[in-house]
């Protein structure tokens, strides 16, 4: 078929230029590197390390409240007394262990005046004073003995020690009485706590056969929770960590 003739000076036909679809070509890495390296699955990492953080961080807002413990009477907790004394002397203790309680009333009787706190729900405290009743451990006087019922974990027992001691007129000395494997991270949360109140916090070895190895990413969070109800009020928990 001849070719159309064009006028004479025109510009000649441009040539139809193909054009080329430029081919992906596979990058080179390791297999976490080329997951990366995809969009969707990069948001689907992101969104499960989010969700991972946050069930690590409520992880103690979502245990249930203990079933199996009474209610307690009001005349179960005890105020801690308005002393005048200057620089009073606290001796705290979890009773998760009656060994734990045994180990700080031993304490308490080598500190004339001090003030002994025994934190622990209803059940516990229970337990408790029948081993030091059955030891004949348990003094008649109790006027120094001071029954802390809320608190279902470590940061819930330090932050309610610490709500209690507030209406105290003058600041001392709280020593805490714990598993040797649980006082490290116990302290952590008591010196974020107690920053600038004027207590000073130290702790105890206690005669327990809980030595259970802790965690450090459960101390990570637990300094978390700490610094929270420093600034909020809360601790993280969603049952206000009254569970008495």
């Amino acid at each position: 078929m001849p070719e159309e003739e064009r006028p004479p000076g025109a510009d000649p036909e441009p040539r139809r230029q193909r054009i080329r679809r430029k081919r992906a070509r596979p990058r080179q890495g390791t297999l976490l590197q080329r997951l990366w390296w995809n969009r969707r699955t990069r948001l689907v990492i992101l969104a499960l390390g989010v969700a991972a953080g946050l069930a690590w961080f409520f992880a103690p807002a979502w245990q249930r409240k203990r079933g199996s413990s009474p209610r307690p009477l009001p005349q179960a907790v005890t105020a801690v007394p308005r002393g005048s004394a200057p620089g009073p002397d606290v001796i705290s203790v979890f009773i998760e262990d009656p060994w734990r309680s045994q180990s700080a009333l031993l304490l308490w009787r080598e500190r004339p005046g001090a003030y002994l706190v025994l934190q622990g729900n209803a059940e516990y405290q229970a337990i408790t004073t029948n081993h030091l009743r059955n030891r004949q451990l348990w003094p008649r006087d109790t006027s120094r003995i001071v029954r802390l019922l809320p608190g279902c974990d470590t940061v819930g027992q330090v932050t309610h020690l610490a709500r209690l001691l507030q209406n105290w007129p003058q600041q001392g000395r709280i020593t805490i009485v714990t598993a040797p494997t649980h006082i490290d991270r116990t302290l952590a949360i008591s010196r974020i706590v107690y920053a600038g109140t004027g207590w000073q916090v130290d702790g105890s070895d206690a005669e327990t056969g809980d030595l259970r190895p802790e965690s450090q990413l459960r101390l990570w969070r637990d300094q978390l929770r700490a610094s929270l109800w420093r600034l909020t009020g809360w601790d993280g928990r969603l049952d206000g960590n009254d569970c008495v």
